[in-house]
C-alpha cells in the first residue's frame, strides 16, 4: 500500500524544476546546504496537506496546497508563479492518468502574497486516492476482500 503523500512527493521530486524548487525550500529551512558559490535562493515551493473536511468532498480526499515563492526583484513575478503552479498541475493531472489518484484543481487566490523578500501565490488541489493500494481508500469493486469465492475454488482456511 502506498501513502498518497509519498506518491505526490515522488512525482514532484522527479520533475527537474519542481524538485529543484523543493530543494530550495529545504535549503531555506537549513535542512540542506546549497552548493558553494550559490547565490541566495531565487524561488521555492512550499507544499502542504490537510484532510478535506468539506461536506461535498469525496471520501478519503485530501487538499494539497502549493505556495510558490519568487524573490521580489524577479521580473514578471506573477507570470513566473503561474508557470510554477501550472507545472504542479501538469504533474498532478498527468499522474492521475495512471489511476493511483484523481485530481481536481480548486484554484487559489489571484492576489500575490508579499512576504519578507518574496512574492507568493497559492493553488489548491483536491486529491482522491484510487481505491486499490492507498490507505484510507475504500476497496475497489471486485477487490480481494469483496470477492466471493468461486465454486470449486481452493480455500486458504483448510
Amino acid at each position: 500500500m502506498t501513502d498518497l503523500r509519498l506518491v505526490v512527493g515522488g512525482l514532484l521530486t522527479r520533475d527537474a524544476v519542481l524538485g529543484t524548487l523543493l530543494l530550495n525550500y529545504a535549503a531555506g529551512l537549513g535542512c540542506v546546504c546549497p552548493e558553494e558559490g550559490d547565490t541566495a535562493v531565487r524561488s521555492f515551493i512550499v507544499p502542504d496537506w490537510v484532510v478535506d473536511s468539506r461536506a461535498s468532498a469525496p471520501a478519503s480526499s485530501r487538499l494539497f496546497t502549493v505556495e510558490a515563492h519568487v524573490r521580489r526583484d524577479v521580473p514578471l513575478p506573477r507570470r513566473r508563479l503561474d508557470t510554477v503552479l501550472d507545472r504542479v498541475d501538469a504533474v498532478l493531472t498527468g499522474a492521475a492518468g495512471d489511476e493511483s489518484f484523481s485530481t481536481r484543481r480548486l484554484g487559489g487566490t489571484d492576489v500575490l502574497g508579499i512576504g519578507v523578500g518574496t512574492v507568493s501565490k497559492t493553488a489548491t488541489w483536491e486529491l482522491t486516492p484510487a481505491a486499490a493500494g492507498i490507505p484510507g481508500a475504500a476497496p475497489a469493486a471486485g477487490a480481494y476482500r469483496d470477492a466471493r469465492p468461486r465454486s470449486g475454488a481452493a480455500s486458504s482456511s483448510r
